[in-house]
């Protein structure tokens, strides 16, 4: 039995996104639809800024240290050590993991009653793997144990050719080989629309709509869509844009001023140095 706990990691290094509005309507839609025991959120350093102002009351922080090696073999990128401790913290506790990107739609009830629940990225293998974005566990669940065993390969220095190999590779391998083990989803339970450039067209653009709904949840892809569609996004923007992400957001924003979140003036001025001191430094 999956316990009904919710965790989210929250890994900040330099460079880090500031916490958003999307952040915050991420969260709060699972634990108002998910309906938690417990909404944990682990981090290194608690995120600041008006929007966590927000979102605190909904989750319980709890202090972590990033891990950076894994067997032995180092952590260097920051959501590597994000993919480590997401395994770490369900095998001995359990429960539904969720990135902090994942807005979602309706409970997860009816998936409690599995070992372990992990959603599809593509229709096929050949499409993609299984996405770590979402995962729903009991605690020390085979599957997982062996997918934590399976990082003693672990190879990835970045945003290289082995980035995904133990994210979502692995864990399509040994389902296929443990299938008894692991329930699978299909795409749209949660990652559907993709994270390529037609399905953030779907989710943020004026073609949009509330039919994309996905069955469970929906992954926003902030890696690949920050810049373009959720970077200091305000409640106002939300309002006026028709895109499918717009839509089922607007609830959770319905009560703020438009600017509210925006950055200021001095913000601005210091990232624009930050910048210039990063470009200087090569």
């Amino acid at each position: 039995m999956i316990p009904r706990i919710l965790h989210f990691i929250w890994l900040q290094a330099e460079g880090s996104r500031p916490w958003s509005l999307s952040h915050h309507v991420c969260l709060r839609s699972a634990v108002e639809r998910i309906g938690p025991a417990s909404a944990y959120f682990h981090c290194n350093t608690e995120p600041g800024g008006k929007w966590w102002e927000l979102t605190r009351p909904y989750v319980t922080p709890r202090p972590v240290a990033a891990p950076t090696e894994v067997f032995g073999n180092p952590l260097v990128h920051v959501a590597h050590r994000a993919d480590v401790l997401r395994l770490r913290t369900l095998l001995e506790q359990g429960g539904i993991y969720l990135d902090c990107d994942v807005l979602v739609h309706r409970a997860f009830d009816d998936l409690l009653d599995n070992r372990v629940v992990l959603g599809r990225e593509g229709a096929d293998e050949a499409e993609g793997g299984l996405c770590n974005a979402v995962i729903l566990a009991e605690p020390g669940a085979a599957f997982l144990q062996r997918w934590y065993e399976g990082y003693r390969t672990f190879r990835s220095k970045g945003q290289d050719a082995f980035w995904g190999e133990h994210s979502v590779k692995l864990p399509a391998r040994l389902a296929r080989e443990h299938p008894e083990e692991v329930t699978l989803l299909p795409p749209d339970a949660f990652f559907w629309p993709r994270g390529d450039a037609e399905g953030l067209r779907l989710l943020f653009g004026p073609a949009g709509g509330r039919e994309l709904r996905g069955r469970y949840a929906n992954h926003l892809w902030e890696t690949i869509a920050w810049w373009q569609h959720l970077k200091d996004l305000t409640p106002g923007q939300v309002r006026a844009r028709d895109g499918a992400f717009h839509a089922w957001a607007r609830d959770y924003v319905a009560e703020l001023p438009d600017r509210y979140g925006a950055p200021g003036v001095l913000e601005l001025a210091g990232r624009k140095l930050r910048w210039a001191a990063r470009k200087l430094g090569g």
